[in-house]
């Protein structure tokens, strides 16, 4: 039910079907619970607006063909098929513009990169890579060849995102404020390059990333891709900073742990190493609740970490993206959300370090105001 502003109320039915429908498949007794729970939705409106709205329609729609007729309705399923049919279209300009990335900004310049999240995970990990909708393409490149590709993909038609203009000398400013650089393709992809895969704690060191990369192979061409346990422990870092609150997030931890690749013993020895053994294992948690459907009925921030992710997740998912902006204010750093991601003495470093950043936001903001008064007050004099 929509209580306005773009959240809803979800009931308990729909709570628990949402995440057990962000998959690729079902086993048995999967799809027992889901048409269990399917029979006990109260709305199915509000079902497909918020799996539209997180990206888990397309994996839902395919294994609701798998449950007998009349658990879901007709209409939802039409409803559905619609909606898949769009984002497959898309997933295909996605592709495509990141093959046309990679040819045209970054061989040219010979920069070492690595692909992840989006068409790149879906082709390596899902069984049906266009049942994962992608929204843009993800890049890791060199740090030290950040400016040169930016500066050549302006050359070339992509366009900054955020206003930001494309002379060597805002492009410069742009690198020293930010990590990620989003600039749109000209067919329209919004291509996002990464010179970190953390915001500022530190933990994945790039040039270990990217000396580790792997070559898949990807519509007849060889696209570098992250290692899986590399991949599997930053996907973790970056959907818990994220509260979870995508569905497509869910089938993405669910297809890797299944699959071949993944070596959990690998996962936690790299975890470990960077401080992220916490984070993993509360993800790991997470999907246990997720692939089964099966969680207390009052969910709680302090029984233990994979309840407090689904809780999270869940609230996410009712409140929209505006929610999950708000709850951005209450982590501890850019890269960790919950206390337990972090030792006692972390705690304080980041807690000390948040209160000098805001100080910080602060002073500037009132520098400006001043830098700005007396712009206006010296134009007023020369006009007299």
């Amino acid at each position: 039910m929509a209580t306005g502003n773009g959240a809803y109320r979800l009931d308990e039915a729909t709570r628990r079907l949402l995440p057990l429908a962000a998959r690729g498949a079902w086993d048995d007794v999967q799809r027992d619970t889901a048409a269990r729970l399917a029979r006990d939705v109260a709305d199915w409106n509000t079902f497909c607006d918020v799996a539209t709205r997180s990206l888990g329609v397309c994996l839902s729609y395919r294994l609701f063909l798998t449950l007998p007729e009349s658990v879901v309705p007709a209409q939802v399923l039409g409803r559905m098929q619609q909606a898949s049919r769009m984002f497959a279209m898309y997933s295909l300009q996605i592709e495509a513009g990141q093959l046309d990335f990679m040819a045209d900004c970054l061989a040219p310049l010979g920069v070492r990169h690595a692909f992840f999240k989006g068409a790149a995970l879906a082709h390596r990990y899902h069984a049906v890579p266009a049942a994962r909708p992608c929204r843009d393409v993800d890049v890791l490149v060199d740090p030290d060849m950040a400016f040169d590709i930016l500066r050549h993909a302006c050359s070339l038609g992509y366009v900054p995102v955020q206003g930001i203009g494309t002379s060597e000398r805002e492009l410069a400013a742009w690198l020293k404020r930010e990590t990620v650089y989003g600039v749109r393709a000209p067919n329209g992809v919004l291509v996002e390059i990464h010179q970190s895969l953390d915001h500022g704690d530190g933990r994945l060191d790039v040039g270990r990333l990217l000396s580790r990369a792997e070559g898949i192979d990807f519509r007849g061409r060889t696209l570098p891709v992250l290692h899986t346990s590399d991949l599997f422990v930053y996907m973790c870092m970056h959907h818990t900073r994220h509260f979870w609150s995508h569905l497509h997030w869910y089938a993405d931890l669910d297809a890797i742990i299944g699959h071949p690749l993944f070596d959990l013993a690998e996962v936690r020895g790299f975890a470990g190493d960077v401080g992220l053994s916490s984070t993993v294992e509360a993800c790991l948690q997470l999907n246990g609740y997720a692939r089964t459907g099966d969680w207390p009925g009052t969910l709680s921030l302090d029984r233990g970490a994979g309840e407090a992710l689904l809780a999270r997740s869940i609230e996410c998912l009712e409140g929209g993206p505006e929610h999950e902006v708000e709850l951005r204010a209450e982590r501890l750093s850019a890269d960790r959300a919950f206390a337990w991601q972090s030792t006692h003495g972390e705690r304080v470093v980041l807690f000390a370090n948040r209160i000098r950043h805001r100080i910080r936001k602060q002073s500037l903001r009132a520098w400006n105001f001043l830098a700005r008064h007396a712009r206006a007050v010296l134009q007023a004099s020369a006009t007299k």
